[in-house]
């Protein structure tokens, strides 16, 4: 009797505890779904994969206001919203430091008033290229997004991961990308390859360098809501284990 109690006993542990389980990774699994932007040029200052776009000056950089409606996450609801701003800035006389492998970025461009350039071009940095120890920047902030379903979703920054030289992209130029242990470049093609950021910081060492055609993305998250089959099996599992512990 003592043996055949314990074997029930232990039963009634592997089904609450695997019901708990089940129940409790049903309802916290996570999806993603992908929003990729690529090849966008700062002339783009009205609409570019299915983003529509404005763009204000913000002290001496343009802000540029992004906004997209529709399947966002892949769930079928075409009322989903993603909203961020992309700030452009641009910088002269920056200085690298061979040694710590630093970079330090210089005076702020003024691209509205103080430049060559008062409206967007097609290229970034101070008037339309990149000289020798100019830098321009690029960075995102102001992320919102909104469920068309009401679901608990958020969208994430993947951050910049590609652009494009025309300048002189047959290997004899170096660039520095990003600011605290700078990676140094001598790309020979474009596209330049260098490491993902969440702000992507460029330097040439050159003269008329010219960029565009930068590529970046989000990520929706998903939680999915439990469905009441899947909350009834949590509450179920969880009652037997309290209820096992108390006769225990």
């Amino acid at each position: 009797m003592f043996n055949k109690m314990k074997i029930n006993k232990n039963y009634t542990s592997i089904f609450t505890s695997s019901a708990a389980l089940a129940a409790a990774s049903m309802i916290g699994t996570t999806q993603a779904a992908s929003v990729i932007i690529g090849n966008w040029d700062s002339n783009n200052t009205s609409s570019h994969a299915n983003f529509t776009i404005s763009v204000a000056a913000d002290g001496n950089d343009w802000v540029y206001s992004w906004t997209r409606t529709g399947n966002l996450d892949g769930l079928g609801n075409t009322a989903d919203t993603l909203s961020f701003d992309l700030r452009s800035s641009a910088f002269t006389g920056s200085s690298f430091d061979t040694v710590s492998g630093d970079l330090t970025l210089g005076t702020s461009h003024d691209y509205t008033l103080g430049g060559t350039v008062t409206t967007p071009g097609q290229h970034f940095g101070p008037g339309g290229d990149v000289d020798n120890n100019q830098s321009f920047q690029l960075s995102i902030e102001n992320i919102v997004y909104t469920s068309g379903d009401g679901g608990s979703e958020t969208a994430v920054f993947n951050g910049f991961s590609g652009i494009s030289v025309y300048a002189n992209p047959g290997g004899n130029n170096t660039y520095y990308f990003g600011t605290t242990g700078a990676e140094v470049l001598v790309p020979a093609a474009s596209p330049v390859s260098f490491t993902t950021t969440d702000v992507l910081t460029v330097t040439s060492a050159q003269a008329g360098e010219r960029f565009r055609d930068t590529d970046f993305s989000f990520e929706v998250e998903v939680v999915p809501i439990p469905e009441p089959s899947s909350a009834a099996l949590l509450g179920i599992g969880l009652g037997a284990f309290v209820l096992r512990r108390r006769r225990a």
